[in-house]
């Protein structure tokens, strides 16, 4: 289990930093774009272009590492009036329920891919194909979806589950 557990952590690590690096490039290219349209009258047409479909694989690759550090809003009420396996009853329905949410998402991201594949949808400028910035979108949600699995089993199983507390106030 601990092997699993580094790959699943290392996965998740990776994606979450090439998301947000990437989310840097795209925002110097931003700035870089506002600058010379300011300066110049020369923007950076794909910055327009891709900028929201590479953001898009930007927040997905965040979404890894938030399941994984149970980062999602979570309600302890119960905690208070059920025993620890009472509790944990509860938290495996919540991650059960999290897993099925992330399946649907990833599943219809594959579908939405498919078919903006085979209508050959472009961007109106440079005509750059999305299907694949769609196609590496739900990539990563599947990653998501094994990284909740792995969450739910390390529920089912009792071992240490990290939660990422903060406070409302």
């Amino acid at each position: 289990m601990k092997a699993v557990e580094k790959i699943v952590t290392a996965a998740a690590n990776i994606l979450a930093v090439a998301g947000l690096t990437i989310l840097l490039v795209l925002a110097a290219f931003t700035l870089c774009d506002g600058l010379l349209r300011a300066l110049a009258n020369y923007p950076l047409d794909f910055v327009r272009e891709i900028g929201d479909l590479v953001a898009a694989i930007c927040g997905a690759c965040c979404l890894p590492i938030a399941l994984l550090h149970r980062n999602n809003i979570t309600l302890r009420l119960f905690e208070k009036f059920l025993p620890p396996s009472g509790a944990r009853i509860i938290d495996a329905f919540a991650d059960v329920l999290m897993a099925v949410v992330m399946i649907g998402m990833a599943w219809q991201f594959y579908l939405f891919s498919v078919k903006t594949m085979q209508a050959n949808d472009v961007t109106w400028l440079m005509n750059v194909p999305k299907a694949p910035f769609w196609f590496i979108v739900d990539g990563v949600l599947w990653v998501a979806v094994a990284v909740q699995a792995f969450i739910l089993t390390q529920t089912l199983t009792g071992k240490g589950i990290e939660r990422s507390e903060e406070s409302a106030l």
